[in-house]
């Protein structure tokens, strides 16, 4: 045999080899993958999803296999909105001009690439899709929620992926109007006091005349700390009036409760503040849910001097604006030490978005939504009280990696100051926290730069959306007497009904609840009784991975059943309540 004829042979047999290869070999390789089978999958994930921004309660679990997210059909119809259609041995799964079909139980146009599955599950006889089918055929995004560690599924649709990311997953909200509804002291209906504090930003020689340029705007506040038992700020009170705004005093007893009396000091205070005949927020000993102020942990003898403070401002300055105010975290805590509607004028929360929680890379939370941050404590309290968001600030730089993080300032100052006045009607205040703390926070804590000042792109958000006139730069005189309030994230979806938590029942419709049972719970209204199911789901909070459980009752049920007014707009709920 000729040396080319021998070549020829072992290329030939080469290719007869990688042939049988392809024919024997790789059928049984495609049947491992598209089998359907009664092979249960792997569960340990919430039963719920998270669908551009509301919650979904799931009918079935959502399972993993093999790294693969499994979601099963009948829940993809009701969440997603999906259209099926089955003949004979072809499944066809349809969302707007995509397409996903299965033939015998596996697509027929697969690649067999490594990070594709062609077929789907059948557990008890319902079929799972996995999550690699549902994004590449159909263009869903699916992922774990929270960077996997709260367990929860996220899936965002083609639409919301093509919006701005300060857009995404704003999810709906529940509007209640009502009538008739008496204003604290000043407080604004048609907007939000715009506020900030500069004391401390060197880059602007902490001038608020200048932050005021900078940002192309007149800030209606600025604040100050003033540690208990130092006197009444005179002087840069009469500063916050020369530059166009009304002070906002941060008092603390830092010293401990049991200074704060009613004698000399405190009724100077009070005078002074008085003698101002502007409108004065004072926000005295907040954040006293955590357990880093010298006040913390006394909820009883927190309120006995919260309301000796209250009933000096009241005699002494009738000008002075009591305001309550918290941490966003702990959540737990923070209802022990209210004193009472009666003695509290506004209720406040200091929200913070950073990249890392206590300087540890391990702990990301770059994923936290402003928005979300402040929730728990709008929907507790704003039935009742307005809302001032008494700081807010925002990671731009960090120590904890070392890395400037201008693009996620620039989306969380985006999200919160674009979406506010619209979705949370009831806060009446916000407070920028200008302050570069590498540089200006005690030792310890010198991790974060909040400024806003040093970078154009950041000021440039910041300006761009504060310019709207619903932010507003000087005191609002004449108060209308409605007033319209919302309910965000404390309720889901399930089998096609809206389910909200009991409290926004009560709270916000003025229903008696009584709890009949887990699974049922009684509502009176208007001399009308009903006892309606409960649906229980856990749902993400906003930071630190942890849940909440919303006890939820059928909104549309209620409502139909008492006769209240309501309709959808633009997928928000608006209801109106006769007063």
């Amino acid at each position: 045999m000729s040396k080319r004829k021998l070549v020829l042979s072992v290329v030939t047999a080469f290719f007869i080899v990688i042939l049988f290869g392809i024919v024997i070999i790789e059928p049984a390789e495609i049947w491992n993958r598209i089998k359907q089978n009664s092979e249960e999958l792997k569960g340990g994930y919430s039963d719920s999803v998270v669908y551009d921004g509301n919650h979904y309660k799931l009918l079935h679990p959502i399972g993993e296999k093999n790294g693969s997210l499994y979601i099963s059909l009948p829940d993809l119809e009701a969440i997603t909105s999906v259209k099926t259609a089955e003949e004979e041995n072809q499944l066809t799964i349809r969302y707007e001009d995509k397409k996903l079909t299965y033939d015998n139980g596996f697509i027929q146009e697969c690649s067999l690439t490594k990070d594709e599955l062609c077929g789907y599950e059948i557990i008890d006889g319902t079929a799972y899709i996995p999550e690699v089918s549902v994004e590449k055929y159909l263009g869903f995004q699916m992922g774990f929620f929270y960077d996997k560690q709260t367990n929860t599924v996220s899936i965002k649709s083609p639409e919301e992926q093509a919006k701005k990311a300060h857009d995404q997953e704003l999810g709906s909200t529940i509007f209640v109007h009502k009538d008739h509804v008496p204003a604290e002291k000043y407080e604004p209906r048609s907007g939000i006091y715009l506020g900030g504090y500069v004391l401390q930003d060197e880059f602007i020689d902490t001038s608020m005349n200048t932050f005021n340029k900078l940002t192309g705007k007149t800030h209606a506040s600025y604040f100050k700390y003033v540690g208990y038992g130092k006197p009444f700020p005179k002087e840069w009170a009469e500063e916050v009036i020369a530059a166009g705004g009304f002070p906002q005093v941060a008092w603390e007893p830092n010293n401990g409760l049991d200074e704060v009396k009613d004698d000399e000091y405190l009724r100077q205070f009070a005078k002074d503040a008085g003698e101002l005949n502007v409108p004065i927020l004072l926000r005295y000993a907040s954040e006293m849910n955590g357990t880093w102020t010298f006040y913390s942990g006394h909820s009883k003898q927190y309120i006995e001097k919260w309301k000796l403070v209250h009933d000096v401002m009241e005699n002494e300055a009738p000008n002075v604006m009591m305001l309550w105010n918290v941490f966003t975290m702990p959540e737990s805590t923070i209802d022990e030490f209210y004193p009472g509607d009666e003695y509290v004028d506004y209720v406040g929360v200091n929200i913070y978005n950073v990249f890392y929680h206590n300087d540890k890379i391990e702990e990301k939370s770059d994923f936290e939504d402003p928005l979300r941050l402040l929730d728990y404590v709008y929907n507790t309290y704003s039935h009742k009280k307005p809302i001032v968001i008494g700081e807010f600030g925002v990671t731009n730089y960090t120590v904890t990696d070392g890395k400037h993080h201008d693009d996620f300032a620039v989306e969380k100052i985006t999200r919160m100051y674009k979406h506010l006045p619209e979705l949370y009607p009831r806060v009446k205040f916000i407070y920028y926290f200008d302050v570069n703390n590498l540089v200006n926070a005690p030792e310890g804590r010198k991790i974060n730069n909040y400024a806003i000042t040093e970078k154009k792109s950041i000021l440039n958000a910041y300006a761009a959306n504060i310019k709207t006139d619903q932010y507003l730069s000087k005191v609002e005189e004449n108060q209308a007497e409605s007033e319209t309030y919302s309910f965000r994230d404390f309720f889901f979806y399930y089998g096609g009904e809206l389910y909200v938590d009991y409290k926004f029942v009560r709270d916000y419709l003025n229903m008696d609840v009584k709890e009949n049972s887990g699974k049922s719970m009684q509502v009176a209204f208007n001399g009308k009784s009903i006892d309606v199911k409960q649906e229980s789901l856990k749902i993400d909070k906003a930071a630190f991975f942890e849940k909440r459980e919303i006890k939820g009752l059928p909104l549309g049920e209620l409502l139909n059943s008492f006769e209240v007014e309501n309709k959808l707009l633009d997928g928000n709920l608006h209801i109106h309540i006769a007063n």
